[in-house]
């Protein structure tokens, strides 16, 4: 069955949260219980491979390949007080593996890699849902908070036409790092990237006929201000090419003083992308830490930010210590 969602407004917030956190005292043994860094060590082997099942099966997905990522990390940087607000940005997190999983494999996400319609909790509408990988349609991604892993923009640049990787300066070099000795893994697009020195072909030896346009771009959400695309050359150069682009972050919401610059941050691309006439939308991975924190995220976006924010309902993300919010 597709995912759901659920919209959440001033009513039904705190019965959201609640349950939700009630669902992970349930699974206890099951969930890890820790902050959610993925391994607690310099070099991290990540695999991202569909289940047993699908494999078995041989579903008729277009995207069951298998990726095994070789991640440098900084453990010194994450802990470091020297680096500012971009500490955590220095190592991979369990999210975002956890969501690429659910997005490339699961069937229930089915209509978010190639559009389709949903069932809205609490109504009898069904919502349309625009493909997030391309097709006839140019797609990009804007990602906020990219951190130095390189996974999302290596898989997820074999589906869409356009990725920015936004982070602040010092997550940057080694981000590009981790793109570059995992590119290979970028295989049914050649890759072009003006921000890495990449050109047609660099990347394999036989591009094919598709390109995807991936840039790395400085983006200080307590500094940002898009008063029009031309500061932000890349995206202004997206908005102009692109039919649909979503905008992704996955954990970055970590404490309360986050959450003003994150969400004005968020408001101003996406109203800029609306104002370009681009169908827009946003997804928000967030580990479930502290409940009073995703408490003030959830309604300083919904009240204060005016953003339409709908629980993804999906019984796999269900099992996991994450949930995934579509605006």
């Amino acid at each position: 069955m597709p995912f759901q969602l659920e919209p959440l407004n001033v009513d039904n917030i705190h019965e959201h949260i609640f349950e939700r956190y009630t669902q992970l005292v349930s699974l206890s043994d099951e969930v890890s219980q820790d902050l959610g860094i993925h391994q607690k060590t310099n070099i991290v082997h990540v695999d991202i491979e569909p289940p047993l099942h699908a494999r078995n099966k041989r579903e008729k997905l277009n995207c069951l390949e298998s990726y095994n990522f070789i991640i440098e990390q900084s453990l010194s940087g994450l802990y470091s007080s020297s680096n500012g607000n971009s500490t955590t940005g220095y190592v991979l997190w369990s999210t975002t593996p956890a969501f690429i999983q659910w997005l490339l494999y699961d069937p229930n996400a089915y209509e978010l890699r190639k559009g389709g319609s949903v069932k809205t909790i609490g109504t009898s509408i069904a919502r349309s849902i625009p493909a997030m990988f391309s097709g006839k349609q140019s797609t990009g991604i804007v990602e906020l908070g990219s951190g130095v892993s390189g996974i999302l923009p290596v898989i997820l640049g074999n589906h869409v036409d356009y990725y920015i990787c936004t982070d602040q300066r010092g997550i940057l070099n080694k981000m590009k790092h981790n793109i570059r000795e995992n590119i290979s893994q970028l295989n049914r697009r050649h890759c072009l990237s003006q921000s890495m020195g990449i050109t047609s072909g660099e990347d394999r030896e036989e591009p094919a006929g598709n390109a995807v346009n991936l840039e790395i771009m400085l983006l200080d959400w307590e500094k940002f201000q898009l008063k029009d695309g031309t500061c932000y050359p890349d995206l202004y150069f997206l908005a102009q090419k692109s039919s649909t682009v979503y905008i992704v972050a996955m954990d970055v919401i970590y404490n309360d003083f986050l959450i003003d610059p994150f969400l004005k941050t968020l408001s101003q691309i996406r109203d800029y992308f609306i104002q370009k006439k681009l169908q827009t939308h946003c997804l928000i991975g967030i580990h479930l830490r502290a409940e009073d924190m995703v408490a003030n995220f959830l309604e300083k976006a919904v009240l204060q930010y005016r953003l339409p924010v709908n629980h993804v309902v999906d019984s796999f993300l269900e099992s996991t210590r994450f949930s995934l919010y579509y605006i």
